[in-house]
Protein backbone atom coordinates (compact mmCIF):
# COMPACT_ATOMS: atom_id res chain seq x y z
CA UNK A 1 0.00 0.00 0.00
CA UNK A 2 1.39 3.39 -0.97
CA UNK A 3 2.04 6.11 1.57
CA UNK A 4 -0.50 8.38 -0.16
CA UNK A 5 -3.20 5.72 0.07
CA UNK A 6 -2.41 5.09 3.73
CA UNK A 7 -2.78 8.82 4.45
CA UNK A 8 -6.08 8.90 2.56
CA UNK A 9 -7.44 5.90 4.46
CA UNK A 10 -6.35 7.41 7.78
CA UNK A 11 -8.12 10.67 6.89
CA UNK A 12 -11.29 8.79 5.94
CA UNK A 13 -11.22 6.79 9.18
CA UNK A 14 -10.80 9.98 11.21
CA UNK A 15 -13.69 11.62 9.34
CA UNK A 16 -15.92 8.58 9.87
CA UNK A 17 -15.04 8.48 13.57
CA UNK A 18 -16.03 12.14 13.98
CA UNK A 19 -19.32 11.58 12.14
CA UNK A 20 -20.10 8.68 14.47
CA UNK A 21 -19.27 10.84 17.49
CA UNK A 22 -21.50 13.64 16.20
CA UNK A 23 -24.43 11.27 15.84
CA UNK A 24 -23.79 9.75 19.28
CA UNK A 25 -23.93 13.23 20.84
CA UNK A 26 -27.04 14.12 18.84
CA UNK A 27 -28.72 10.98 20.15
CA UNK A 28 -28.12 12.14 23.73
CA UNK A 29 -29.44 15.61 22.85
CA UNK A 30 -32.67 14.06 21.61
CA UNK A 31 -32.83 11.73 24.61
CA UNK A 32 -32.57 14.77 26.88
CA UNK A 33 -35.64 16.30 25.20
CA UNK A 34 -37.65 13.12 25.59
CA UNK A 35 -36.59 12.77 29.23
CA UNK A 36 -37.70 16.24 30.31
CA UNK A 37 -40.93 16.16 28.29
CA UNK A 38 -41.88 12.75 29.74
CA UNK A 39 -40.56 13.66 33.22
CA UNK A 40 -38.34 10.57 33.17
CA UNK A 41 -35.76 11.08 35.92
CA UNK A 42 -33.51 8.12 35.12
CA UNK A 43 -33.44 8.91 31.41
CA UNK A 44 -32.47 12.51 32.19
CA UNK A 45 -29.66 11.38 34.48
CA UNK A 46 -28.39 9.09 31.72
CA UNK A 47 -27.57 12.15 29.61
CA UNK A 48 -24.96 13.40 32.12
CA UNK A 49 -21.82 12.01 33.67
CA UNK A 50 -22.30 11.57 37.44
CA UNK A 51 -19.82 14.42 38.08
CA UNK A 52 -21.41 16.61 35.40
CA UNK A 53 -22.36 20.24 36.01
CA UNK A 54 -25.44 22.13 34.86
CA UNK A 55 -26.11 25.86 35.14
CA UNK A 56 -29.71 26.45 34.11
CA UNK A 57 -29.94 29.86 35.72
CA UNK A 58 -32.46 28.79 38.35
CA UNK A 59 -30.11 25.94 39.31
CA UNK A 60 -26.32 25.62 39.20
CA UNK A 61 -24.58 22.52 40.47
CA UNK A 62 -24.21 18.78 40.01
CA UNK A 63 -26.11 17.59 36.93
CA UNK A 64 -27.75 14.59 38.62
CA UNK A 65 -28.88 16.87 41.44
CA UNK A 66 -30.29 19.18 38.75
CA UNK A 67 -32.28 16.26 37.33
CA UNK A 68 -33.68 15.43 40.78
CA UNK A 69 -34.62 19.09 41.25
CA UNK A 70 -36.18 19.84 37.86
CA UNK A 71 -38.28 16.71 37.21
CA UNK A 72 -40.63 17.34 40.18
CA UNK A 73 -40.96 20.95 38.98
CA UNK A 74 -41.93 19.80 35.49
CA UNK A 75 -44.45 17.31 36.87
CA UNK A 76 -46.38 20.20 38.43
CA UNK A 77 -47.19 21.79 35.08
CA UNK A 78 -49.62 20.51 32.46
CA UNK A 79 -47.05 19.67 29.76
CA UNK A 80 -43.85 20.79 28.08
CA UNK A 81 -42.23 20.44 24.66
CA UNK A 82 -38.46 20.77 24.21
CA UNK A 83 -36.63 21.07 20.91
CA UNK A 84 -32.84 21.43 20.46
CA UNK A 85 -31.53 22.37 17.00
CA UNK A 86 -28.66 23.99 15.04
CA UNK A 87 -25.93 22.16 16.95
CA UNK A 88 -22.33 23.00 16.06
CA UNK A 89 -19.42 20.78 17.13
CA UNK A 90 -15.76 21.28 17.97
CA UNK A 91 -13.84 18.14 18.97
CA UNK A 92 -10.68 17.88 21.04
CA UNK A 93 -9.89 14.20 21.53
CA UNK A 94 -12.45 12.65 23.87
CA UNK A 95 -14.04 16.03 24.57
CA UNK A 96 -16.35 18.07 22.39
CA UNK A 97 -17.74 21.59 22.76
CA UNK A 98 -21.15 22.26 21.23
CA UNK A 99 -23.51 25.18 20.90
CA UNK A 100 -27.20 24.52 20.25
CA UNK A 101 -30.40 26.52 20.02
CA UNK A 102 -33.24 25.33 22.21
CA UNK A 103 -36.93 26.13 22.25
CA UNK A 104 -39.33 25.01 24.97
CA UNK A 105 -43.02 25.58 25.61
CA UNK A 106 -44.24 25.04 29.17
CA UNK A 107 -48.03 24.82 29.36
CA UNK A 108 -49.42 26.15 32.63
CA UNK A 109 -52.99 25.28 33.61
CA UNK A 110 -55.06 27.73 35.65
CA UNK A 111 -58.70 28.66 36.31
CA UNK A 112 -59.02 30.70 33.11
CA UNK A 113 -57.53 27.99 30.90
CA UNK A 114 -53.91 27.70 29.81
CA UNK A 115 -50.87 29.92 29.45
CA UNK A 116 -47.96 28.82 27.25
CA UNK A 117 -44.56 30.01 28.43
CA UNK A 118 -42.45 29.94 25.27
CA UNK A 119 -38.76 30.15 26.14
CA UNK A 120 -35.81 30.15 23.70
CA UNK A 121 -32.04 30.39 23.96
CA UNK A 122 -28.76 28.49 23.61
CA UNK A 123 -26.99 25.65 25.37
CA UNK A 124 -23.22 25.92 25.70
CA UNK A 125 -22.12 22.36 26.33
CA UNK A 126 -18.98 20.32 26.94
CA UNK A 127 -19.21 16.58 26.28
CA UNK A 128 -16.83 13.85 27.30
CA UNK A 129 -16.49 10.32 25.97
CA UNK A 130 -15.88 7.72 28.67
CA UNK A 131 -15.72 3.98 27.99
CA UNK A 132 -16.89 4.70 24.45
CA UNK A 133 -19.99 6.67 25.52
CA UNK A 134 -20.59 10.41 25.13
CA UNK A 135 -22.38 12.26 27.93
CA UNK A 136 -22.71 15.84 29.08
CA UNK A 137 -19.95 17.07 31.36
CA UNK A 138 -20.79 20.77 31.55
CA UNK A 139 -23.83 22.77 30.43
CA UNK A 140 -24.53 26.48 30.66
CA UNK A 141 -27.84 27.92 29.48
CA UNK A 142 -28.14 31.32 27.80
CA UNK A 143 -31.66 32.77 27.44
CA UNK A 144 -32.64 34.84 24.40
CA UNK A 145 -36.45 35.14 24.12
CA UNK A 146 -39.51 34.74 26.34
CA UNK A 147 -43.21 34.89 25.46
CA UNK A 148 -46.38 34.37 27.47
CA UNK A 149 -49.30 33.22 25.30
CA UNK A 150 -52.88 32.73 26.52
CA UNK A 151 -54.17 29.64 24.75
CA UNK A 152 -56.84 26.95 24.50
CA UNK A 153 -56.23 23.23 24.85
CA UNK A 154 -57.24 21.56 21.57
CA UNK A 155 -56.33 18.04 22.67
CA UNK A 156 -59.63 17.23 24.38
CA UNK A 157 -62.67 16.54 22.26
CA UNK A 158 -61.54 18.30 19.10
CA UNK A 159 -60.44 15.32 17.02
CA UNK A 160 -61.80 11.83 16.75
CA UNK A 161 -58.38 10.32 17.29
CA UNK A 162 -56.79 7.72 19.56
CA UNK A 163 -53.72 9.90 20.01
CA UNK A 164 -53.27 10.91 23.63
CA UNK A 165 -50.77 13.17 25.41
CA UNK A 166 -47.65 11.18 26.24
CA UNK A 167 -46.66 13.06 29.38
CA UNK A 168 -45.74 10.67 32.15
CA UNK A 169 -45.15 7.74 29.78
CA UNK A 170 -41.85 6.09 30.58
CA UNK A 171 -39.94 3.01 29.54
CA UNK A 172 -42.00 0.46 27.64
CA UNK A 173 -45.16 2.57 28.10
CA UNK A 174 -43.77 5.36 25.91
CA UNK A 175 -44.69 4.80 22.23
CA UNK A 176 -41.49 6.68 21.37
CA UNK A 177 -39.55 3.69 22.72
CA UNK A 178 -41.58 1.05 20.87
CA UNK A 179 -39.88 1.48 17.52
CA UNK A 180 -41.24 -1.57 15.71
CA UNK A 181 -44.73 -1.17 17.15
CA UNK A 182 -44.80 2.22 15.46
CA UNK A 183 -43.62 0.72 12.15
CA UNK A 184 -46.39 -1.89 12.30
CA UNK A 185 -49.09 0.61 13.30
CA UNK A 186 -51.83 0.71 10.67
CA UNK A 187 -54.82 2.63 12.06
CA UNK A 188 -58.18 1.81 10.49
CA UNK A 189 -60.44 4.74 11.16
CA UNK A 190 -62.81 6.71 8.98
CA UNK A 191 -61.67 10.18 7.97
CA UNK A 192 -63.25 13.28 9.49
CA UNK A 193 -66.11 14.76 7.48
CA UNK A 194 -65.28 18.28 8.64
CA UNK A 195 -61.69 18.87 9.76
CA UNK A 196 -62.43 22.36 11.11
CA UNK A 197 -65.59 21.58 13.10
CA UNK A 198 -63.69 21.21 16.35
CA UNK A 199 -61.79 24.46 15.81
CA UNK A 200 -65.00 26.37 15.17
CA UNK A 201 -66.68 24.88 18.24
CA UNK A 202 -63.76 25.80 20.50
CA UNK A 203 -63.53 29.26 18.96
CA UNK A 204 -67.25 29.86 19.59
CA UNK A 205 -66.95 28.60 23.16
CA UNK A 206 -64.01 30.92 23.78
CA UNK A 207 -65.90 33.97 22.46
CA UNK A 208 -69.00 33.25 24.56
CA UNK A 209 -67.16 32.01 27.65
Amino acid sequence: MSEALERRLAALEAELAELRDREAIREVIHRYCQAVDRCDLEMLKSCYHPDGYDDHGFFAGNAHAFAEYVIPCLRRIDSSMHSITNTRFRFDGDRCATTSQWSVIHRLKHEAGFTDFWHQGRYLDVWEKRDGEWKLLHRVMASDLDRWIETTDFRSGMLDSPHQPLRGCRGAEDPGNRWFDVLRHRPERAGMEDLWAGFRALSAATRTG
